[in-house]
């Protein structure tokens, strides 16, 4: 059945179905209103995210499943609410859809989105369909909070200070490649892994929170365009020059397998494949130790892999050599 056979009215009571699980304490009105109305935490900030998905762009129809473009789609906006030190709240979701979309792909899309909601007791409190005459275009925007002293922010770092990953990276990138080139001869584990990574990567909310609580963080992003750009924009944000460590960039053992099976470079990968939805932090040298113990309370493990100095520009120290830290995902370039 598609949507157009159902309509608006049938499509919403659809969606109020597949999403009116049970409410938390914190949700005052949620789907069927006008807006809804939670309550937050006393003493802490509102955190608000966004962030679009675009067919065509974002995901290929037919190389990922409507329910792992759900998934996905919560994945990324909670990535942002984890990079500030946050805890993530409730969710909004809008839709433009071709009018000849099937409601079973949508409900799948939906199931795939709660699955990555319930994890974190996050909530659907309402959202917006529309129609598209171009393919199917998603913004969701979630809200969470953060105690005022905890908020991490991507300025705030100090010449000196250490960047370090909570996770190694490229597996996104490599799992997009075994996507579109099915046929590379990859061992099974390795194939199952970075498409995994790739389809339905795990923000790190619990580090994030963790990370945010030692006190220690100076800056932090998530790396969903990429380790170089990352790493550029907290140096800018801090007016000081970044030099990461080639050698210490931790590149996923599945990147290394898809990579050489594929010809390319697993370093570029990690270094400018994007969607990793890692955390990038920097910090003082002598709190490592701390953020150390604080990542692996998260669920993960501090990995150093450059510095901070005085001065401007990016840099990658890489063999005895000194490149310039390019790359990054930009939609408009």
């Amino acid at each position: 059945m598609r949507i157009s056979e159902v309509g608006e009215s049938g499509l919403l009571q659809r969606i109020r179905e597949w999403c009116g699980g049970p409410q938390g304490a914190d949700v005052v009105v949620g789907i069927g209103d006008d807006a809804a109305a939670v309550r937050v935490p006393a003493g802490t900030l509102l955190l608000l995210t966004t962030d679009m998905l675009v067919e065509g762009i974002h995901f290929l129809p037919g190389l990922a499943t409507p329910g792992d473009i759900g998934y996905k789609a919560l994945a990324a906006n909670l990535s942002d609410i984890a990079a500030m030190g946050g805890t993530p709240g409730h969710v909004v979701v809008s839709l433009a859809l071709p009018p000849a979309t099937a409601v079973e792909d949508l409900h799948q899309f939906y199931l795939g989105l709660l699955d990555l909601a319930r994890e974190h007791a996050v909530t659907v409190v309402g959202g917006d369909v529309t129609a598209s005459r171009q393919g199917m275009v998603i913004s969701l925007a979630v809200s969470g909070w953060v105690a005022e002293a905890q908020l991490v922010r991507q300025e705030g770092a100090r010449a000196g200070d250490l960047l370090a990953v909570t996770g190694p990276l490229g597996a996104s990138a490599a799992g997009l490649v075994l996507l579109q080139r099915p046929a590379l001869a990859v061992g099974e584990a390795a194939a199952a892994a970075a498409r995994q990574r790739h389809l339905r990567p795990q923000p790190r909310v619990a580090a994030g929170m963790a990370l945010a609580a030692s006190g220690k963080v100076h800056a932090m992003k998530d790396i969903s365009d990429g380790l170089a750009k990352e790493a550029r924009l907290i140096a800018e944000a801090g007016g000081l020059e970044v030099v990461l460590w080639a050698e210490q960039v931790p590149v996923d053992s599945c990147a290394l397998e898809v990579a050489a099976a594929a010809n390319e470079d697993a370093l570029q990968w990690a270094l400018a494949g994007g969607e990793d939805y890692e955390l990038l932090l920097a910090f003082a040298p002598a709190d490592r130790d701390a953020l150390a113990a604080a990542c692996s309370a998260g669920g993960c493990r501090l990995h150093v892999l450059g510095e901070l100095r005085e001065g401007s520009g990016a840099w990658l120290q890489h063999g005895g050599k000194r490149l310039p830290l390019a790359g990054g995902f930009d939609h408009f370039a």
